[in-house]
This record gives C-alpha cells, sequence and structure tokens, in this order.
C-alpha cells in the first residue's frame, strides 16, 4: 500500500544553479547578504563537463563550482566557467529560469539593509496574497527575490503537500488528465 504524503523517490528541492563571473565574489557576496555559506567545492575540467556539451550548447570548458547553502536548508550551486562569456539579459516572458528566492523576515528591514550595503533593487516592495516581495540583482546582475510570507511560511512548509494532494482532485484537477 502507498503511503499519499510520503513519496518513496522524491525528497524535494535540491538546489538551483547560477552562473557567476567571479566565484570568491558571489561566495562573499551571498555570504554577507544572505548568510550563505560555502559548503562544498570543486573544479571540473573539460573532460568531465564534454557529456555536457550538448546539453548546455558548449564546449571546452572548465568550472569552478560551489555550493552555498541557506540559513534553513536551501541550496544555491554556483559556476564560475573558463572560458567566460558576457552575461544575457534575461526575458521574463522567454522560457527558462528567471529569478532564485530568498525568504526572509521583514522585507523592508532587510531591503533596507541591503540597500545600505550598496545592493541594488529593481522593484518596489510588493504586497500580494499575505506576503511582502521585492527583486535586487546579484553582482552579475542575477535578478534575486527577498519574500516574507509571514505565517504562511510554515503552514506552505508543513501543510503544503496536503493541500497539494486537495487541490489536485479539486481546483487544479484539470491540470493532471
Amino acid at each position: 500500500m502507498r503511503i499519499p504524503f510520503v513519496s518513496p523517490k522524491i525528497h524535494g528541492l535540491m538546489h538551483v544553479g547560477v552562473t557567476v563571473s567571479d566565484f570568491e565574489a558571489a561566495v562573499k557576496w551571498y555570504h554577507e547578504k544572505f548568510n550563505c555559506l560555502l559548503v562544498s567545492e570543486m573544479v571540473l575540467d573539460n573532460s568531465v563537463l564534454e557529456p555536457m556539451s550538448n546539453m548546455y550548447g558548449a564546449s571546452g570548458l572548465s568550472t569552478r563550482l560551489g555550493f552555498l547553502r541557506t540559513p534553513d536548508g536551501g541550496v544555491l550551486e554556483i559556476f564560475e566557467f573558463t572560458p567566460k562569456q558576457d552575461k544575457q539579459k534575461c526575458e521574463w516572458n522567454r522560457p527558462g529560469y528567471t529569478h532564485a528566492c530568498i525568504s526572509v523576515r521583514d522585507v523592508p528591514k532587510v531591503r533596507a539593509e541591503l540597500e545600505a550595503q550598496g545592493v541594488e533593487f529593481v522593484t518596489p516592495i510588493n504586497a500580494t496574497a499575505g506576503t511582502h516581495w521585492c527583486f535586487c540583482k546579484d553582482p552579475d546582475g542575477n535578478f534575486i527575490e527577498i519574500m516574507d510570507l509571514h505565517g504562511q511560511r510554515l503552514l506552505l512548509k508543513w501543510l503544503g503537500w496536503t493541500q497539494g494532494l486537495i487541490d489536485k482532485k479539486g481546483k487544479y484537477a484539470s491540470y493532471y488528465k
């Protein structure tokens, strides 16, 4: 018998990867701004990366990569490639990844602290569905959202899966046919 609340195969989202231009600067920035800690680092040469060249459309690369852990256990994987390429503008309506989101308490306070440290914000603070959020850029121009879910954070963490199962058979049933 299958237990409905426990998947034997899927544990959760492991990490999100982002390419940076300067590994050391990125580690420092994410630590100073969001208290992320470097928990793993490695260098991969072309012999390891070449099998992925078709997937990403690039070959002849090497990379330094690291895993940065947030205080609540989220992980950001950072890559610094050689050779480097210039950053391209992220177009929101183009399929693909657009941003990473960091959970915080008190968005206005966190934003003020980050602005005092020179972080560039690209949106005002918004209030939507009981949350507060806004977007900033990391040193490479990658979009980082900061969001306060307020009381919903614990509800989403502990009851979100149950709500998803209910909605799968209810208001979102058409997505699963």
